[in-house]
């Protein structure tokens, strides 16, 4: 079996791979005190619930964007799994063409994201990852990764807002029927929420005009199911994307072989 693991600024959350299917995935939240055994603790017990024995993983590869949280999860999986996990990042082969001005700075989880959509999908393509930022990745008719836009997350945006202004209150993130609220908490979430949707429609229309091309476009992140269904352009939401993206790697990195199963 194989391991994977994404590293988010908010939460930590990994698949389980029994050779090409995902037969679990599992989220806890990243914080940045927790030491390396606490992980481990989190990650034994959460594998011994689903009756799966630490011995029955061959691997494990990791993408983050919190280089702290990685040293200790790579050093959790050391010690629970008795795997040296591969961390995406220089010198990892991806097959992705990356054409922008330094590529090093691609955050490992948009990498691995975007050689999961141009896997199976036709380009040009737009993958939009939302998180605690949301990102649209611009892939072009070559399968190059070109460039991408990034804005603050709709949460971090909703918290900013809610904390820094005095009168407003923190909301349910929820879409109300009108996008003219008729109290602050209709109001705050017709903002939220509809000028979100606003922005990834009115972001996929730019997209399109200046490469001149109609794109396929890919949402994932926690907060993709809450907007997208909302969006008037055709957006198919792939959960599991970047997991999907870190098995990919880790086979090519592996020399194509498959992963061995020890059940």
């Amino acid at each position: 079996m194989l391991l994977t693991a994404d590293i988010g600024n908010t939460n930590i959350k990994f698949g389980i791979f029994r050779r090409d299917e995902l037969i679990r995935t599992l989220t806890i939240s990243c914080n940045k005190a927790k030491t390396a055994d606490e992980y481990g603790v989190e990650l034994y017990s959460l594998i011994r619930v689903m009756g799966i024995h630490r011995d029955d993983f061959t691997g494990c590869i990791i993408s983050s964007v919190v280089p702290i949280v990685t040293a200790r999860i790579d050093e959790a999986v050391r010690g629970i799994l008795g795997v040296e996990p591969l961390i995406v990042g220089p010198g990892v082969k991806t097959g992705l063409n990356i054409r922008i001005d330094d590529p090093s700075t691609l955050g490992a989880d948009l990498v691995t994201a975007c050689v999961a959509a141009n896997a199976d999908e036709p380009s040009p393509k737009i993958v939009i990852s939302m998180g605690t930022a949301t990102v649209w990745c611009v892939i072009d008719r070559n399968n190059s990764m070109i460039g991408c836009a990034i804005a603050p997350g709709v949460t971090v945006s909703l918290e900013a807002l809610t904390k820094n202004t005095a009168l407003l209150q923190s909301v349910a993130f929820t879409a109300p029927r009108s996008v003219i609220g008729t109290n602050s908490d209709k109001s705050i979430r017709a903002g939220a929420v509809w000028g979100t949707v606003c922005m990834i429609d009115g972001m996929i229309d730019r997209i399109e005009e200046e490469l001149g091309d109609t794109c396929t476009v890919i949402a994932t992140g926690g907060l993709a199911d809450t907007i997208i269904r909302y969006c008037k352009h055709e957006i198919e939401i792939r959960e599991n994307l970047i997991l999907e993206g870190l098995r990919m790697i880790y086979e090519r990195n592996k020399k194509g072989e498959r992963i061995t199963d020890n059940r």
